[in-house]
């Protein structure tokens, strides 16, 4: 995966050295030039008409000195003054400026530590160069963990940048790139970690990855690497070729691993289940397309070659070679990116429309090389999509000196970090609202999920871009949602043959939508000695708990289903009894304003911990789109449905009716701040809220076995 994203890379820097140094593409360049500078001008007579005000013009100069080109149907595309499309791309800029209602200052990192665990273009072992230009804005910024006779990494230092740049403006020289390498969370700390094997510092024996992992004991970690399991770029003879990394039996019998569960997938969530607060986010691949002589222009003659007794042979002109990886549109993921308890991130062009910001799904367009899913046996694999193609980070020489270089490049190891820089800032957000408590694993994926927007040409998930698009501002509206009791976000348990359910009301002015997600125990039948035969579209559920979600309309029993993918149709989600994924959401389009749904948790067979004893399974779980929460418990009284508060909007004093004796009550501001408590004591208890400033108030009454929250408007 990282070596054909730094191939890319490598080519395309290589190609604008060489445009400085040669007369002939000069001249072709001044062609390019005048060429679409006569299309810009049939582009501005047909976009702005002969009726152009001074306002017009000024925006059409400015259009005209930022031209950078056409794409094929003759539309524009443009230079920007700084190059933070991963920033506004995702809506963490609405976080660093500190631009959230309900939350006080800004967020940038401050103390939150990340883990990465890299390498270089040359080696998976590999340091950080801590001493980069764009890491210097505070002291022991990066720690590296590694001995110190290791060599810095150019892929380790970019991995590190998306996630901790500083802000710092530049100009590329060789295209005039105006760009700003400003990371998710500038102020963070890291920790970083070569992948491969080695000995860290302090220490005599070499540790692989996964016993770095538990040396570590990190809260999030980005881990921007992965596995050839289809086609890939080889060398042969100092000869650059495609090699397929699957078996081939001539004339045309091939197994491979692309989605499959393997070993490190098994290993990746024995670690999360073992530590449920421990966040990985581990990039999807690059391997969509590979094997196609149009991959690239460099492959064009590229000739292709299978392992046969260790050593690598030319197809024969009589073999049906395997197919492209993704042929169909999916099912090229690297095993290892496929664990049922990690985040595994796809990437997607930038959006340079709309001044950078998402409108609607059309705006995310899946990257070209972005690996797509799903697992073999239908879970929705990737998770989520971040931006990271053309996208500019810090670089430095694979030696041991170090340097201060930067580069533009592609790849999902360039989308994995600003997802794992996006969950920092969630988590450092989490720990301001709720007395310092972290993220755990299940909450932050729940969370991702449930704010992710809609990309792909399908409504809810499908193989290509996973749950959807990042969106960092929602997940923040909404942890402020959690603590003003606006929404439903809650850490629960489930205990076998039991029923969770709570009842709620809709508001009906938007979706009635629930997501759940649970740390699942690890597959244990996979191991080193697993064959590709077994391996290959193995259609075996993974899961090993399986809850199932559904939303029940209390007026007519209609029953929502939750989304699910088909293995044989990834592209385009279903709706039914999913059995693959430890993440269920369900949502009713337009719910009936005022109407009671009831919200049902259960599980199919006996929970189960991974010691395969009999165990309640903990999940996270956000509901949006109700105005009150009726009952989080059966409750056969229903000893709050006839509550009511009354004036709901008032200049002064409003009042609980009807609510029983000795329930308990609490006015929140839509902060989460507590302003008030009380006992309720008649049927008839006032609460004075003139001495507050104006705007929305929630009112919270809880009995024993039931929960509502009101709002009220103070004016």
């Amino acid at each position: 995966m990282k070596k054909i994203f730094i191939s890319i890379s490598v080519f395309a820097l290589t190609l604008a050295n060489a445009q400085q140094k040669n007369e002939t593409l000069m001249k072709e360049f001044e062609k390019q030039r005048i060429e679409n500078n006569k299309k810009f001008d049939a582009y501005v007579a047909k976009r702005y008409g002969s009726n152009k005000n001074p306002e017009t013009l000024k925006e059409i100069d400015e259009l005209k000195t930022s031209l950078a080109g056409f794409t094929d149907s003759n539309k524009p595309y443009f230079y920007k003054v700084h190059d933070m499309d991963q920033i506004k791309n995702s809506n963490s800029d609405y976080l660093q400026g500190g631009n959230i209602t309900g939350l006080t200052g800004s967020f940038n990192g401050e103390n939150i530590k990340f883990t990465i665990f890299d390498g270089s273009t040359v080696s998976g072992n590999a340091r950080v160069y801590a001493n980069h230009t764009l890491f210097n804005n505070a002291p022991g910024r990066i720690t590296n963990k590694e001995s110190s006779n290791l060599n810095y990494g150019d892929h380790a230092t970019a991995v590190a940048s998306f996630i901790g740049a500083r802000d710092f403006p530049y100009t590329f020289p060789q295209n005039g790139r105006q760009v700003n390498f400003k990371g998710i969370a500038p102020n963070c700390t890291i920790d970083a970690y070569s992948f491969g094997n080695s000995i860290l510092q302090g220490e005599t024996t070499s540790k692989n990855v996964f016993e770095k992992i538990l040396t570590a004991q990190p809260n999030i970690s980005n881990h921007s690497y992965g596995i050839s399991a289809g086609w890939d770029v080889i060398e042969v003879n100092n000869t650059q070729a495609w090699g397929w990394h699957g078996s081939f039996t001539p004339s045309n019998t091939t197994y491979d691993m692309q989605g499959s569960y393997i070993l490190n997938d098994r290993l990746y969530d024995l670690l999360v289940y073992s530590d449920p607060s421990y966040i990985i986010i581990k990039s999807a691949g690059n391997s969509f397309g590979m094997g196609s002589n149009a991959y690239l222009p460099a492959t064009a003659n590229f000739k292709k070659y299978y392992v046969n007794t260790g050593s690598w042979v030319e197809f024969a002109t009589t073999d049906t070679p395997p197919a492209v990886n993704c042929a169909q549109g999916y099912d090229c993921i690297s095993p290892g990116s496929v664990a049922k308890n990690i985040i595994s991130v796809a990437a997607s062009d930038r959006i340079t429309a709309n001044n950078g910001r998402y409108i609607a799904s059309a705006d995310v367009i899946h990257s070209s090389y972005s690996s797509a899913g799903p697992r073999d046996d239908g879970g929705i694999k990737p998770d989520i999509t971040a931006v990271g193609t053309n996208v500019a980070s810090a670089t430095t020489g694979n030696d041991s000196v170090g340097s201060n270089g930067v580069a533009i490049g592609s790849g999902t190891s360039y989308s994995a970090p600003i997802v794992t820089g996006i969950i920092g800032l969630w988590t450092q957000i989490n720990k301001q609202l709720f007395s310092g408590s972290l993220l755990n694993a299940a909450s932050a994926k729940t969370l991702m999920i449930h704010s992710a927007l809609e990309a792909g040409s399908n409504p809810g998930p499908d193989a290509q871009f996973g749950w959807g698009f990042i969106n960092a501002k929602k997940g923040a509206e909404l942890l402020v949602g959690k603590s003003n009791n606006t929404i439903i976000f809650n850490d629960e348990v489930l205990t076998s043959g039991t029923s969770n359910k709570k009842t709620v009301v809709a508001s009906g002015s938007e979706p009635l939508k629930v997501t759940i997600s649970w740390v699942d125990p690890e597959y244990p039948n996979v191991d080193n000695n697993t064959s590709l035969a077994n391996l290959n579209n193995n259609r075996i559920s993974k899961l090993m708990n399986d809850l199932d979600l559904r939303i029940i309309d209390a007026s007519n029993n209609i029953v929502y289903l939750p989304w699910r993918l088909d293995y044989n149709n990834p592209l385009t989600a279903l709706k039914g009894d999913n059995t693959v994924d430890n993440v269920e959401q369900v949502i009713v389009d337009n719910p009936v304003a005022g109407r009671n749904y009831r919200i049902e948790i259960t599980n199919k067979g006996i929970l189960r911990n991974n010691s395969n004893e009999n165990a309640p399974q903990n999940y996270s779980i956000i509901v949006t789109g109700h105005s009150e929460l009726l009952g989080t418990k059966d409750s056969k009284a229903g000893a709050l449905s006839n509550l009511i508060i009354s004036p709901s909007v008032t200049k002064d004093v409003t009042n609980i009716l009807k609510a029983p004796k000795k329930s308990a009550f609490i006015i929140y501001d839509m902060s989460g701040k507590k302003l008030q408590s009380g006992t309720i004591n008649s049927e008839k208890e006032t609460i004075d809220l003139s001495t507050y400033t104006k705007g929305i108030y929630i009112i919270e009454i809880k009995t024993d076995n039931d929960i509502i929250t009101k709002k009220v408007i103070k004016e």
